[in-house]
């Protein structure tokens, strides 16, 4: 396995620009996932078959089944170092309460695909934090037609239709997390991580950024939906329960991990 330590996140193996997030966000039920998930780590050369030949997420056609295969292979059962894969193995399991595996996937999916990634930090998160009530698939179109450039062989070139499906089912996915209502106008709900939850994000942020010990600094803070203002006194408290070691000189909120990777679900949920 490659060491990731001295690339730059956006460096990390397989994480250039796909758009596999529609197909996932296409499934009736984003948590049937997390039985996909489990089925990798108990036989994982039969999880294609489960979603293929056995339809396991209910989808008429056999095409489009090979599509969400793909995606799934590509964006959820991929893992970008044994850590990684070891917090996994346990965050998915039954007895992790849906709200808190709901926010693990999300924030696997910002790990694992890039365009998910920068669509959440640079215009879901920043208009959730703006003041504004609602969000559009226009902000979000926007954002991606500037990705997207024909003229530009480094840049991926989507068609207008592709920006359009990205835009919809990125917001449907957020539908389905709660993040935002249901119905044509997308109105954001109060997005609020509990402790343990938070506290698997500073596992997932620590997989994203090694090297970065200051969680103000981590790229994927404003993915836990809590300002760096505030940040602050909730991880106090949590680390006062001994989840990890925090220390803050006013500038840098250090974390250091307590835990194995492996570990730490059972010592939030036991």
């Amino acid at each position: 396995m490659a060491n990731t330590e001295s690339l730059q996140p956006d460096e990390l193996p397989g994480n250039v620009y796909n758009t596999t997030i529609k197909d996932i966000a296409g499934l009736k039920d984003y948590r049937q996932i997390f039985n996909i998930v489990n089925v990798h780590f108990a036989q994982p050369d039969s999880t294609e078959s489960r979603i293929t030949d056995d339809n396991e997420f209910d989808i008429r056609t056999i095409k489009t089944r090979s599509k969400v295969n793909w995606a799934i292979q590509k964006t959820v059962l991929h893992f970008i170092n044994a850590d990684h894969e070891a917090l996994a193995s346990s965050v998915f399991q039954e007895h992790i309460p849906d709200q808190d595996r709901k926010f693990a996937f999300f924030w696997h999916l910002c790990l694992n695909n890039r365009l998910f990634r920068e669509i959440t930090t640079r215009v879901f998160v920043k208009t959730y934090f703006s003041g504004r009530a609602q969000i559009s698939q226009e902000d979000i179109i926007a954002f991606v037609k500037d990705i997207s450039d024909k003229n530009d062989p480094s840049k991926p070139s989507w068609s207008e239709d592709t920006l359009y499906r990205v835009a919809t089912k990125y917001l449907s996915l957020m539908t389905k997390f709660d993040f935002v209502t249901s119905g044509r106008t997308k109105t954001f709900n109060h997005i609020r991580p509990s402790s343990e939850a938070l506290t698997l994000f500073l596992y997932f942020a620590r997989l994203y950024q090694p090297a970065v010990a200051n969680i103000l600094k981590s790229r994927l803070l404003p993915t836990c939906f809590i300002t760096a203002e505030d940040i602050q006194s909730r991880l106090k408290k949590l680390s006062i329960q001994g989840f990890f070691h925090m220390s803050f000189n006013g500038v840098e909120l250090n974390v250091e991990l307590t835990h194995s990777y492996k570990e730490v679900c059972d010592v939030l949920y036991r």
